[in-house]
């Protein structure tokens, strides 16, 4: 687990604030209507996959294209005199390799971010709003571990992400998507 944490933080990381930050604007609209019928576990299910098959794709191509682009990089340093030769040997290989396991660890916590609050509203039908507390309060959470990872103030990381969370989530209660 350790291992997979360092080699694989950022998909992680990205997966679950994706998959949070996607339910909230997804669902709040749905949470904070009186009267609406209450989130189901197909509703859960169909949410948390669309969120982990949409960060699965931007998770591939903004990583597989960032790391190509340093190889790009490392030819010019090296003053090559062929431009994209590194992207076909071991090397790029390689880069697909780790790009694909990225893939599989993101969609993983984003389907994660986003089932967990989910969840917390079908055990409590009557207290759907709960699944917005659990997903700001994940957003509190991961913003802390974030500041321990990265030797920073752990207030302001949480805050960070809550004030998103809370904006996402406005804009989702405006929308009222799902």
């Amino acid at each position: 687990m350790k291992k997979l944490i360092k080699e694989q933080l950022f998909a992680l990381l990205l997966g679950l604030i994706d998959g949070i930050l996607t339910v909230l604007v997804l669902a709040t609209g749905h949470v904070l209507k009186q009267g609406e019928t209450p989130i189901t576990l197909s509703l859960s299910l169909k949410v948390a996959f669309a969120t982990a098959v949409s960060g699965a794709c931007i998770y591939f191509f903004s990583e597989y294209s960032r790391q190509r682009h340093r190889l790009i990089h490392a030819e010019k340093q090296l003053n090559l005199a062929t431009h994209g030769k590194l992207a076909t040997t071991q090397l790029g290989r390689q880069i697909f390799k780790e790009t694909l396991w990225g893939v599989v660890v993101s969609s993983i916590f984003n389907f994660a971010g986003a089932m967990l609050p989910l969840s917390v509203a079908m055990l409590f039908p009557q207290m759907q709003w709960i699944a917005i507390l659990i997903a700001l309060l994940m957003l509190v959470l991961l913003g802390v571990g974030i500041a321990s990872l990265v030797y920073g103030n752990a207030v302001a990381w949480s805050l960070s992400l809550v004030l998103a969370g809370v904006f996402v989530a406005f804009i989702g209660y405006k929308l009222n998507v799902v």
